[in-house]
């Protein structure tokens, strides 16, 4: 039987960093949780052995892999989620030097089914890695070498998906979809007002923002579940940085969304 065919995810960023320390930033614990998931660790190879990496972004959402190519500042390869068949998908990492003293991290994720029964899954994980990477270039620009907190929260509301993007950009002053750059504004429960920039939008899905007064901290929603489905699966987080890092849990409640 010939294999099945496959489809691949591929995305790159300028990265204001060198390549070791972008290097550092796909496989070190401590720099993944700055951008990629709240919780991560790794073993670099040792001799003989395989070295591993672990992420998780919340009770039921972690795994860990071993590390296929280790190839330091150049290139990291580990298995990164599974197809319907069981078959892997993997996660290649290349790091390269770009111009002006940037250096460009590209993504290939590979593997994915190509039958329209993955569609879904698909584009979720293409969003997903494009909002991560927005993390990353962030982190860079105006927090490079700066303690992170990142914190997560979950929740399921009982409003068709439509519905609830409406109401968190109705929250932030928007009376349609944002562009990447727009200003909002925002009075949380407890009064305070947050005003700053969005800097990563997927209409109906996904919105980033920029918080000003926390010293330029991340704030993420991700909206999940079919457009006609009753209910919508929220997962947001918020990235905080040197002096603000005890701000997250406020930052994760700045937005009533039931």
């Amino acid at each position: 039987m010939p294999p099945k065919p496959t489809r691949d995810i591929v995305l790159s960023v300028e990265l204001d960093a060198t390549p070791e320390e972008v290097f550092r930033a796909v496989t070190d614990g401590t720099e993944i949780a700055k951008w990629l998931a709240p919780e991560a660790r790794s073993t670099p190879p040792q001799g003989d052995q395989k070295g591993t990496i672990w992420i998780s972004w919340g009770e039921g959402m972690s795994a860990e892999h071993e590390i296929e190519i280790y190839d330091a500042p150049r290139h990291v390869r580990h298995p990164s989620g599974q197809t319907g068949e069981a078959a892997p998908l993997f996660a290649d990492w290349w790091i390269e030097t770009g111009a002006g003293g940037q250096t460009v991290l590209r993504l290939v994720h590979s593997g994915f089914d190509a039958g329209a029964d993955w569609d879904d899954e698909y584009n979720s994980h293409a969003r997903g890695w494009s909002l991560m990477l927005t993390n990353l270039r962030h982190y860079f620009a105006r927090h490079r070498g700066q303690p992170t907190a990142h914190v997560a929260f979950m929740d399921s509301i009982e409003q068709p998906r439509p519905a609830l993007w409406a109401k968190l950009l109705g929250a932030l002053g928007f009376a349609a979809s944002p562009q990447v750059g727009d200003a909002y504004r925002l009075t949380t429960p407890d009064g305070a007002v947050l005003t700053g920039t969005v800097d990563f939008v997927r209409d109906g899905f996904d919105l980033g923002l920029v918080v000003r007064e926390r010293d330029d901290a991340l704030l993420r929603f991700n909206l999940l579940g079919k457009a006609d489905a009753p209910a919508t699966f929220v997962y947001g987080y918020s990235i905080a940085y040197g002096d603000q890092r005890p701000c997250v849990a406020e930052l994760n409640a700045s937005v009533p969304l039931r």
